[in-house]
């Protein structure tokens, strides 16, 4: 089941339920000569039952990404999900609001969306490991002995630098096939937009489109493009990831910069 729209996932569960319920009432009354009794609903209702456990799982499942999206959303008032601020810092800057915003613009409204689709391409368990490691250099940090806390010591962070750096080129490539990407991302983003705020005005009304997604992209991969544009960063991708693999990254950002 595509789990990349709250819409999709229920309108998937309630057909499931519903076709099933159907089906079963259907094939019941053909052998009972086209009639049901009472009695005989009852003793389906078992069988009912042991569907809606089936899918259970799968509505806690769809419900939990999407919770879970939305409070990661609130990033800048929460520690808890560093890796999601050190992505989030590299684009935060386009975000426009109110009347503001222009059809190309960003806004903070689609950052639910990100985080959903940041585990779809990354993975959720690699997420978690970048998330662990960013974890770890905000412990550092703090412990440093400085007075006030600074998100830039950590963003400026050796190991932060390499897991932003991998993190891009797992986002990347997820882009080889750029046109089919673009429009699953845009759609994603828009099913997934926070609900607007009364204050936001022009804003209330945005939505991703594809130039929007460009600029957005472009912004993401930063340092993956700075790299590529010297030869001492090529040779850094060439030996993590390939000579091949930085050949088709090469390709995907001109793609992206047309």
């Amino acid at each position: 089941m595509d789990m990349s729209s709250p819409k999709d996932v229920s309108k998937a569960l309630a057909d499931t339920v519903v076709t099933a319920l159907v089906d079963k009432l259907k094939a019941e009354a053909e052998a009972r000569g086209g009639h049901l009794t009472s009695r005989d609903l009852e003793t389906m209702q078992a069988d009912f039952n042991r569907q809606v456990e089936a899918l259970s799982s799968v509505f806690e499942q769809s419900f939990e990404v999407y919770v879970k999206a939305r409070e990661r959303a609130v990033w800048d008032k929460q520690r808890n999900y560093p890796f999601d601020r050190l992505m989030v810092k590299k684009f935060s800057n386009l975000f426009r609001e109110s009347d503001e915003i222009g059809p190309d613009d960003l806004s903070r409204r689609m950052l639910p969306g990100f985080f959903v689709a940041l585990g779809m391409m990354l993975g959720t368990e690699v997420v978690e490991k970048y998330q662990q490691k960013i974890r770890t250099i905000v412990d550092k940090v703090k412990a440093g002995g400085k007075s006030v806390f600074n998100w830039d010591d950590v963003y400026a962070d050796e190991v932060a630098e390499t897991v932003s750096l991998d993190a891009e080129v797992g986002i990347a490539g997820y882009f080889e096939d750029f046109d089919k990407r673009a429009e699953w991302f845009i759609d994603l983003i828009n099913n997934h937009l926070t609900p607007p705020e009364p204050s936001i005005g022009a804003a209330a009304g945005w939505e991703l489109n594809h130039a929007g997604l460009k600029k957005f992209l472009s912004a993401l991969l930063t340092d993956l493009s700075a790299n590529l544009e010297t030869d001492n960063g090529k040779m850094r991708i060439t030996k993590r990831f390939g000579a091949d693999t930085c050949a088709d990254l090469f390709d995907i950002l001109t793609r992206i910069k047309e």
